[in-house]
């Protein structure tokens, strides 16, 4: 690790304010039901002032692995309607490719909750497509989280057609009408 890369990881440690970039996170790889051994998962997150925290892990024997909660602190300045937000990446690497396993950007700096449910059981097949989704917040109703993922959740996950969602699934695709 360079100096300035050691540098970077001390100054998480100071700071104005506490952030909250992630809760612990627990979760499962599989290939078609078989577990994957000793595969690759990269987490980073970011908090919007510019620090962020990487690391990784490998699957053990039953495909699982974990990650603690991560925090730091920030020097921005706590400025009022300033737009604060974290944002976590998960990533299973697997024989070449990337897999996303969790993606999503929290407007909040705060524990929630909902997200710390989400990643205590991120069990994930890579049969699976990557799919955008929502899931409830339970301080603001009618307001849900959204996240992309290829892993699968039994309750609170509801998939987004991201056509219809955008509002543009009746684009047309014809030249000659043009």
């Amino acid at each position: 690790m360079s100096l300035l890369e050691s540098f970077k990881k001390l100054g998480n440690y100071f700071g104005a304010y506490k952030v909250h970039l992630c809760p612990e996170v627990k979760g499962q790889v599989s290939e078609n039901g078989k577990p994957l051994i000793n595969a690759k998962i990269e987490r980073l997150l970011c908090f919007s002032d510019g620090k962020y925290v990487e690391n990784y892990v490998y699957t053990d024997d039953k495909g699982g692995f974990s990650f603690p909660e991560a925090n730091i602190r920030s020097n921005q300045p706590a400025v009022p309607f300033a737009e604060l937000f974290t944002s976590q990446i998960i990533t299973l690497i697997y024989e070449g490719t990337k897999y996303i396993l969790w993606t999503s950007r929290l407007s909040n700096i705060k524990y929630r909750h909902e997200y710390a449910k989400k990643l205590s059981c991120l069990r994930a097949d890579l049969s699976d497509e990557e799919v955008f989704f929502h899931f409830k917040n339970n301080q603001v109703p009618g307001y849900k989280f959204r996240a992309a993922s290829i892993a699968r959740w039994d309750e609170d996950f509801e998939v987004i057609d991201v056509d219809s969602y955008l509002g543009i699934s009746d684009i047309e695709t014809d030249d000659e009408d043009h």
